[in-house]
C-alpha cells in the first residue's frame, strides 16, 4: 500500500487487548464439566452462536433464544421418534392386510370360493407361528429404525460415519463391557420376576412380549438374524446414534437417561422396558465414553445372542446345550459384577452442572413433540396391557 492509498483508506484500528483474566469458552465443553467426554459433545455454538466472543458468558438459566434452540433439538428427537411409531405401525398394518388378502384369495380358490367363519383368526395364527411374522417384523422395524436414524442425523447435521469412529476401545475393554452387560441382564431378569409377581398378585397380566419361538427352521433363522444382527445394529443407530447425540447437546447425563427411557418405551412392554432401561443406561455411557455406537452394538448383539441361543436349545430340548449356555452366561455375569464394581469405583457417569440441569429435563418437558412422543409410546404400551387383560 503506497502513502496515498494509506491516506485515503487507512487500515482498521487494532482491537484492544483482552484482559488477562478473560477465558474463551470451549464450544465443546461450555459448562466446564470435567466429568463429561469432550470429544462426544457437539459444538454449542449451534445453540449459542456468540459463544466464541471472548466476553460471552453462559448464565445459570438460558434466555429465550437459547431455550428455543435447545427445545428445537428436543423436538427433533421427539418428533422423529413419533414418526418412527407412526411409520412402523402403518407399514406393518398395510403389509399385514396385503398378506391377509393374498392368503385369503389363495385359500378361497383352493376351497372352491369358501372360507371358514373364523378365517381371520386362522390367518393371524398362521402368521404368528410361521416365519412370515418374524420376517415382517424384521423388515418393518429394521427399515423404520434405519430411515428415522438417517433422516434424524441429517436434520441435526450429524454425519452417520462419525457414529462409528471409535476412540480408545480395546479388546479387553470390550470383553469387560460384554460381561457387565450379562450381569445387568441377569439383574434385570430378577427385577422383572419381582415386578411381574406384584402385577400377578393384583390379577394384571403385563407380559405383552414378542411372539413365542417356533420350531420352524425358517422362523428360527429369521429370529436369530433379527435379534442378533438387525435389531442391535438398527436400534443402536436409532437410539444411541441419532437420539442420544441429539438429546446430549446440553448434558450427556440427561441424554443417557432420556435415551434409555425411550429405548425401553420402544419395546412397548413392561418386562423389556426394565431390561432395556437398565442395559441402555450402561450402553449410553460407553457410547459417550468411546464416542461411538460400536461398543453398544457389540453388547446388544451379545445380550440378544445368548437369549436366542438358549431359546433354540430349549425349543429342541437340547438340555446339554442349554446347560452350557447358562453356565457361560452366569460365569460371565459374575465376572461382570466384579468389573462393574471396579468401574463404579474408578469411573462415574457424567454429572450435570447447575447450568446443564436448567437446560435438561425442564426444557424437555416443555418441548411439545418430545412430550407427545413419550405419551404415545406409554399409551400404546398401556393399550396392549388392557387388550391382554380383556
Amino acid at each position: 500500500m503506497n502513502e496515498y492509498q494509506y491516506f485515503f483508506n487507512p487500515p482498521p484500528p487494532a482491537p484492544p487487548p483482552l484482559p488477562q483474566d478473560v477465558e474463551m469458552i470451549d464450544p465443546k465443553n461450555p459448562f466446564h464439566n470435567e466429568t463429561e467426554f469432550r470429544n462426544y459433545n457437539s459444538d454449542y455454538g449451534e445453540i449459542v452462536p456468540q459463544i466464541r466472543i471472548p466476553t460471552c458468558k453462559i448464565p445459570l438459566r438460558p434466555n429465550h433464544k437459547e431455550s428455543r434452540r435447545i427445545r428445537r433439538y428436543y423436538n427433533i428427537a421427539g418428533g422423529f421418534m413419533l414418526g418412527h411409531f407412526i411409520f412402523s405401525w402403518l407399514l406393518t398394518f398395510i403389509l399385514v392386510q396385503v398378506f391377509y388378502l393374498i392368503l385369503g384369495a389363495v385359500d378361497s380358490y383352493a376351497n372352491g370360493g369358501t372360507l371358514p367363519e373364523n378365517y381371520s383368526q386362522i390367518a393371524q395364527n398362521y402368521m404368528n407361528d410361521s416365519s412370515l411374522g418374524i420376517g415382517l417384523n424384521l423388515f418393518c422395524y429394521g427399515l423404520a429404525n434405519v430411515l428415522v436414524a438417517v433422516l434424524g442425523c441429517k436434520a441435526t447435521k450429524v454425519p452417520i460415519p462419525n457414529l462409528f469412529k471409535t476412540e480408545n476401545l480395546t479388546a479387553g475393554k470390550m470383553f469387560s463391557y460384554v460381561c457387565i452387560t450379562f450381569f445387568l441382564h441377569l439383574l434385570s431378569e430378577n427385577v422383572i420376576v419381582k415386578v411381574m409377581a406384584l402385577f400377578d398378585n393384583a390379577g394384571i397380566d403385563v407380559n405383552t412380549a414378542d411372539m413365542d419361538m417356533s420350531k420352524d427352521a425358517k422362523y428360527l433363522i429369521l429370529s436369530f438374524v433379527y435379534g442378533v444382527i438387525v435389531a442391535p445394529i438398527t436400534e443402536e443407530l436409532l437410539m444411541r446414534g441419532f437420539f442420544l447425540k441429539t438429546t446430549s447437546r446440553v448434558s450427556q447425563r440427561f441424554g443417557i437417561f432420556i435415551t434409555a427411557i425411550f429405548f425401553g418405551l420402544l419395546h412397548q412392554n413392561l418386562p423389556q422396558f426394565i431390561l432395556a432401561f437398565i442395559a441402555g443406561s450402561f450402553w449410553g455411557y460407553i457410547v459417550v465414553k468411546h464416542n461411538s455406537i460400536v461398543p453398544s452394538i457389540i453388547c446388544h448383539m451379545a445380550a440378544n445372542g445368548i437369549v436366542e441361543l438358549s431359546g433354540i436349545f430349549d425349543i429342541y430340548g437340547i438340555d446339554l446345550g442349554t446347560t452350557l449356555v447358562n453356565i457361560v452366561y452366569v460365569t460371565l455375569a459374575l465376572i461382570g459384577l466384579v468389573l462393574l464394581i471396579r468401574m463404579l469405583i474408578v469411573e462415574r457417569l457424567p454429572y450435570a452442572m447447575p447450568e446443564q440441569s436448567e437446560r435438561g429435563t425442564r426444557l424437555a418437558l416443555t418441548s411439545p413433540l418430545m412430550v407427545i412422543a413419550g405419551v404415545v409410546y406409554i399409551s400404546s404400551s398401556v393399550y396392549y396391557v388392557l387388550v391382554q387383560n380383556m
